[in-house]
């Protein structure tokens, strides 16, 4: 793999930004998945690692295959969450061409922001759903912003009616600085078949304190930015508002 990886670096370095660009898209994304399709149908040669899902957290246990999925517990709708990372060599190629990477976001990512995907899979086998959540296993400054990906779902799903509403705050949470943002959105598509469910949330959450109260300094990291997607066939549902 390794020579296959400097050959592509090369061509990329001596064929300008645009075809640099070109090497860094994933050679499967979440997007490239088929809700109703078998699950063994995914292709495990073209991602990275396979693991349980864990709704956004870290990974689970270590997967062979796609069709491995019974191996993990299913959540309380009956469905496993497999999750995967994008191909670690585009990743690598990514990373190495610095102003690419800044640009299109190397590494497993929707829009450019950091992503943790998976999909969800009946006891058929059957990809019944997929799940986006940004990545918190980021830096402060990248991770502020995560909650902004809601816009870049509203926008590809705008045709769907969406209905979104604010949260309102619950006892302990706090705004950062100003700004206090808990949304959520549904839609259904126009033939009626597949829904969706996008949380966004800025705030602090209790115990989450901006200003340590011995020290006088700024605490780093206490706050949650986040975005999550989920998107099913009916006649399973997404989850209701928090």
């Amino acid at each position: 793999m390794r020579k296959n990886l400097l050959a592509i670096l090369c061509l990329c370095l001596s064929h300008g930004s645009a075809l640099a660009q070109a090497q860094v898209e994933p050679v499967y994304s979440i997007w490239d998945v088929t809700l109703g399709q078998p699950v063994e149908q995914m292709p495990d040669s073209e991602v990275g690692e396979i693991t349980c899902g864990t709704n956004g957290g870290p990974s689970g246990a270590k997967l062979e295959s796609f069709g491995d999925f019974l191996a993990c517990q299913p959540e309380g709708s009956g469905l496993h969450e497999i999750s995967f990372s994008y191909d670690d060599e585009q990743d690598y190629i990514a990373r190495a061409l610095e102003n690419e990477y800044r640009a299109l976001r190397g590494g497993t990512s929707v829009f450019a922001h950091p992503v943790i995907v998976s999909v969800l899979v009946d006891a058929n086998g059957i990809v019944q759903g997929r799940r986006i959540v940004t990545d918190d296993r980021i830096g402060d400054y990248e991770r502020r912003t995560a909650y902004t990906l809601i816009r870049n779902f509203k926008a590809r799903y705008g045709n769907w009616s969406l209905a979104c509403a604010d949260v309102e705050m619950k006892e302990g949470e706090k705004p950062v600085g100003n700004q206090f943002i808990h949304e959520y959105c549904t839609g259904r598509s126009p033939d009626g078949k597949v829904l969706i469910a996008v949380e966004s949330s800025y705030l602090r959450k209790k115990g989450q304190l901006g200003l340590n109260r011995e020290t006088q300094k700024v605490n780093t990291g206490y706050f949650e930015s986040q975005t999550r997607f989920e998107e099913i066939l009916t006649p399973f549902t997404v989850g209701t508002a928090p």
